[in-house]
């Protein structure tokens, strides 16, 4: 059984470390600066200290250091000094496994909350030397020890947990190495300031009535399509509804041409945040978010409306991602402090 007092040692030296750890980050910070992808590893950014192991391996020699010059035996001076040697390469080539290391990176893809945020690195070796044993780390993630061989490109993704719906920052990430004989690591930090965007989580059915102005309209014009009729072609504009894509007319000219039709004219619905039911901001925007995914779905054109954001009505891929952002940004500015708000 753990003593309360061993416990509690063991927190305080964790949070110590935790701190040193942020002092030595910012100061690097400062001496390097922000990072443009791609960035190349020099030798002044890269920093090493000996690990658990590296600092009984060398209380260990000393030891025998002190054991051989106080009984004169030259062969334990001797086999002190080969270990000697053996360190130091060891602790050359753990500095020289991060060193000329190219590293590529782009903007993340956007998140839903609860899930995972994707973060994607490019590691080429410039040098054409292989590289082993390296590891990424941003928050409380950890990627697999990868290996770079000389002539390709390796990717690798690290995946951030994104419990809550706003904006993910990671300011840095740590990429480190212990090769090859885990005596030492070597280090350093890639200043990214990287966001991603997390989305709420949608809800599983969406109650339209009354939260969408038009969308009863809408709703009517789809029931009564049947009974319109036919009054002209004209071209194919971004949100149009495929069913009234004339393909015929299509697949005889090559353009794409969609229906006009006479009767009822259906108004795009603009989906309000304030017309949304819920007994909270989250679960109104789970709704709003479930309702922009199936009209996209639809490829019908809508608009957004939640506070003072307006989005016009468009339809499309990068409206469909401009207006989970907006939802994913709502009350969330970016905090820069690495976490989910």
């Amino acid at each position: 059984m753990t003593e309360p007092g061993t416990a509690a040692g063991r927190d305080a030296r964790r949070a110590t470390w935790a701190r040193l750890t942020e002092s030595a980050a910012r100061w690097s910070r400062r001496r390097s600066g922000a990072d443009r992808s791609p960035l190349t590893l020099d030798r002044r950014r890269i920093y090493i200290l000996p690990t658990r192991l590296g600092l009984v391996y060398g209380a260990m020699l000393f030891t025998m250091l002190l054991a051989g010059l106080n009984y004169a035996n030259n062969l334990a001076l001797a086999l002190t000094f080969v270990l000697t040697a053996l360190g130091w390469v060891a602790m050359h080539e753990c500095h020289r496994n991060l060193a000329d290391l190219s590293i590529a990176f782009a903007a993340p893809r956007p998140a839903v909350a609860g899930g995972e945020a994707r973060f994607t690195y490019a590691l080429r070796a410039t040098d054409r030397r292989d590289r082993h044993d390296l590891v990424l780390s941003a928050l409380s993630s950890t990627s697999d020890a990868i290996s770079v061989t000389a002539t390709a490109v390796r990717t690798v993704e690290l995946g951030v947990p994104a419990p809550a719906r706003g904006w993910l920052v990671v300011p840095r990430v740590a990429i480190e190495s212990r090769y090859p004989l885990g005596l030492c690591r070597a280090w350093t930090w890639l200043h990214a300031d990287q966001c991603c965007a997390v989305y709420p989580r949608p809800a599983r059915r969406a109650d339209y009535r009354g939260a969408g102005r038009g969308a009863a309209a809408a709703a009517a014009s789809r029931e009564s399509a049947g009974d319109e009729d036919l009054t002209g072609l004209r071209d194919y504009r971004a949100g149009d509804p495929l069913r009234r894509v004339a393909w015929k007319a299509y697949a005889r000219g090559g353009e794409l041409l969609v229906r006009e039709l006479a009767g009822r004219q259906s108004t795009p619905p603009v989906f309000d945040f304030a017309d949304v039911p819920g007994p909270s901001t989250e679960e109104r925007l789970a709704t709003l978010c479930r309702m922009v995914l199936d009209a996209s779905a639809r490829h019908e054109p809508f608009g957004l409306r939640i506070g003072p954001l307006s989005v016009p009505v468009d339809g499309g891929a990068a409206h469909r991602d401009a207006c989970l952002t907006a939802l994913a940004a709502h009350e969330r500015p970016r905090t820069g402090r690495g976490e989910s708000p």
